[in-house]
């Protein structure tokens, strides 16, 4: 399993300030008030559905990594998996129609209040005896957003308990091969996320260790985009999919909304379809028939 090292150096950047989405505002305030790491992941969850509306393109996209972050705190997973947790997300947005690519990135966090900065992970990140020095984020090209789900594996980051990163790009739509730069603020912490270019992330995924997780990255993908689907089936009131802007993802939550979950021996999530004679019939996502002409899956880092 690949693990990162995140370098680190000094430089300073200005801070900007943002107002939020009320209903943002508000679901952050709820969970604030919670105080046991794994309550405040669901409630993070919970709070995604209860406060954002599924016409929200971003609504599904950030239910995904916020379902990782529980999940991981559940199980008190390392911190320093994010090759994993993004190989991971990448297949689970493909399930539901999102392209998405694993980005190497550089990161600085600079605290606005003392001036001081760190910046961790690099534009050329390399591999040494099976660990990243460097570290990795999620883009969502078609979205222009991006996800680090393991953002809270540097202490400044995770001393505000907030969860994992999610950010888009402002100003007009990103073309071609044009750098990408996203700033974040969060509390007194100004992010800074450089992405390296598609080459140079792919070459850090030409690797053997993720080549030799690369049916686990599928695996564990299909399972998020599972729970993820059957989170917004029991959410969300019956017609409301039509709303969601992702039709692939739109069709799977409509799919599944009164099939019976099953979960296998090695727990991966299945449904259970009608078959002949009565007896049910175990598909995992990918293999629950949709209406003609629903959208096919993404091809992952594509």
């Amino acid at each position: 399993m690949a693990k990162s090292r995140g370098r680190k150096s000094h430089s300073n950047t200005r801070a900007v300030s943002r107002s939020g989405d009320p209903r943002r505002r508000a679901m952050a305030q709820k969970v604030a008030e919670q105080i046991d790491p794994v309550q405040r992941a669901a409630a993070r969850v919970g709070g995604i559905t209860a406060a954002v509306a599924p016409s929200d393109p971003m609504q599904l996209p950030t239910l995904l990594p916020l379902f990782i972050d529980m999940v991981a705190t559940v199980n008190l997973a390392p911190a320093e998996r994010c090759l994993d947790d993004c190989m991971t997300l990448v297949h689970a947005y493909a399930q539901l129609g999102i392209p998405a690519q694993v980005r190497a990135v550089e990161l600085t966090v600079t605290n606005t209040s003392t001036k001081s900065s760190v910046t961790h992970g690099s534009l050329t990140p390399r591999w040494e005896d099976d660990m990243i020095h460097g570290h990795t984020v999620v883009w969502l090209p078609t979205l222009e957003h991006l996800v680090d789900v393991t953002a809270e594996q540097f202490a400044e980051i995770a001393a505000l308990d907030d969860g994992p990163i999610i950010a888009g790009h402002r100003g007009p739509r990103l073309s071609g091969n044009a750098p990408i730069s996203i700033k974040v603020k969060r509390k007194d912490l100004l992010l800074t996320y450089t992405l390296a270019s598609m080459p140079t992330s792919a070459a850090l995924l030409d690797h053997p260790v993720p080549h030799a997780e690369a049916e686990n990255y599928r695996r564990r993908g299909i399972n998020v985009a599972s729970a993820a689907v059957k989170i917004l089936a029991s959410s969300l009131p019956p017609g409301s999919t039509r709303l969601i802007p992702h039709k692939r993802a739109a069709a799977l939550v409509e799919a599944v909304r009164e099939l019976p979950e099953h979960l296998t021996p090695t727990e991966d999530q299945r449904f259970l379809l009608p078959g002949p004679d009565g007896e049910h019939v175990v598909a995992q996502l990918d293999e629950i028939p949709l209406p003609p002409g629903t959208p096919l899956a993404a091809e992952p880092n594509s």
